[in-house]
């Protein structure tokens, strides 16, 4: 008879707890994935693979020690236990820093109800998907000179307990269809990105955006042949709900993960409580919207997730925490310790995280503006927490005259310092939309989203060519 992974996880704990530790925690994944790649109409991955074993970790007086294993046998999860703790205890008289560990504690089974599986679709039908969608893209355009489409799908059953009580079970399904054809007019050559990643079975790629893809993509990649290389300066900005989210997620989020303030790594280091912005402008990050690519009912530590009010009225309210995070700093874990299998540690992350909607219509916003820019998606950037500041290059961009929208532009980048970015934001819209995206730190990455409504920042320096 098969051994629990309830039986498996206390056998580590116990262990863990007995060899002198005095907090010990269990994470047990088996996750089914499935790879699909076609360039320019041909295979070049298709692979199917399955990840499978236990993250464990003892903690005292401050001194963390962490292992994994494979071998799913009491005689193994009682070796990786014992041999973890000890690792803890040798590592604790250098430790810095003396805490305890301690939290609410949660009993879960959460199943997620999809109605197709993707143990259950044919190989043959997957790469049917992805071949519809490349071809969409090669077929739009004759200047449509190159496509990549990648397939992708994730079923992960987590179970994680700790000493402290918490025992949960939850399953995760995460699809994605990534678009990213090339177009070619003489010696201009642009490029397009576009995915549809979302939770659920395989049903969810079955709807109209997610099957209309490659169309889109390849739509995008040939209006970019059309567009100018911006001019800097310094301009009115609109953002739109996809470069809106990368800002915040970016430039924001990452300074709001609660493992900053110990390693004083965040230019929001004294800013809880304080005003971050004007009074309408609200951020979030909430893991429990249904359907999302950011969602979960509870995190890599077994606690309830939550919303989280990052920006309340312009206040920073609160940041992400983990279990350890929150006993260091005094306060409450909510539910945002991610990590990227049960190999990693898991640390403060993101889930979805976007800037609330405003009371002003898009159009309104055009309208108002004289002279300004549309800033519109994300090629690439870089930010840094510690000191705020940002660099993002947009997708393109088209210039507002008058209130009217004009000349597409590429090559345009918005940089800056992200509390001044924010005190400058004068208009939030009514729309809203969010982007699906996977996000790195300290090399770890997981699924989320972005986004938001469009918002305008006013004379903010634009760079171009």
């Amino acid at each position: 008879m098969a051994i629990l992974m309830e039986d498996l996880a206390q056998i580590a704990i116990e262990s863990a707890l007995n060899a002198g530790a005095t907090f010990a925690d269990v994470r047990i994944e088996n996750t089914a994935m499935t790879t699909i790649e076609l360039t320019d109409g041909v295979s070049r991955r298709a692979t199917a693979a399955r990840l499978k074993g236990a993250g464990i970790r003892a903690f005292i007086d401050g001194a963390w020690a962490f292992a994994q294993t494979t071998d799913l046998t009491p005689d193994g999860m009682r070796a990786t236990g014992e041999s973890v703790a000890r690792l803890a205890l040798a590592t604790r008289s250098k430790v810095r820093d003396r805490f305890e560990i301690d939290g609410p504690t949660f009993t879960a089974k959460v199943h997620l109800n999809v109605r197709r599986p993707f143990h259950d679709v044919p190989m043959e039908e997957k790469m049917a998907f992805v071949k519809q969608i490349d071809s969409q893209a090669r077929e739009y355009d004759p200047r449509i000179f190159n496509t990549r489409t990648v397939y992708g799908d994730t079923w992960t059953e987590l179970y994680v307990a700790n000493s402290l009580g918490t025992s949960v079970y939850m399953e995760n399904a995460l699809p994605r269809i990534i678009s990213i054809p090339t177009a070619k007019e003489g010696g201009n050559r642009q490029r397009a990105f576009k995915s549809v990643g979302v939770r659920g079975g395989f049903e969810m790629m079955e709807k109209e955006d997610a099957q209309n893809i490659g169309t889109e993509a390849a739509k995008h990649a040939i209006d970019l042949l059309l567009s100018v290389a911006a001019k800097g300066g310094v301009y009115d900005v609109i953002m739109d709900p996809v470069l809106n989210g990368v800002m915040v997620h970016e430039a924001f989020g990452h300074a709001c993960e609660a493992d900053n303030w110990p390693a004083h790594t965040t230019v929001l280091e004294d800013k809880i409580g304080k005003t971050v912005g004007p009074d309408f402008l609200n951020i979030s990050d909430d893991p429990t919207l249904p359907g999302l690519r950011g969602s979960f009912e509870y995190d890599w530590e077994g606690t309830k997730t939550q919303k989280r009010y990052l920006v309340k009225n312009g206040v920073l309210s609160e940041i992400l925490h983990s279990i350890e995070t929150a006993s260091r700093l005094g306060m409450k874990p909510n539910g945002a310790a991610r990590s990227q299998t049960f190999s990693h540690f898991p640390i403060p992350r993101m889930s979805n995280t976007f800037m609330e909607r405003g009371d002003w219509g898009v159009e309104e916003l055009f309208e108002d503006t004289k002279h300004g820019i549309l800033l519109c998606k994300f090629n690439y950037g870089y930010t840094d927490p510690a000191k705020g500041q940002f660099m993002f290059q947009a997708s393109h961009g088209f210039l507002i005259e008058n209130g009217e929208l004009g000349q597409m532009v590429r090559d345009v980048s918005l940089a800056g310092q992200i509390l001044d970015v924010l005190s400058k934001i004068d208009a939030v819209g009514k729309d809203f939309e969010l982007d699906a995206g996977t996000c790195g730190k300290n090399g770890q990455y997981v699924p989320d989203m972005t986004g938001g409504p469009h918002a305008r920042v006013r004379e903010i320096p634009v760079g171009g060519m």
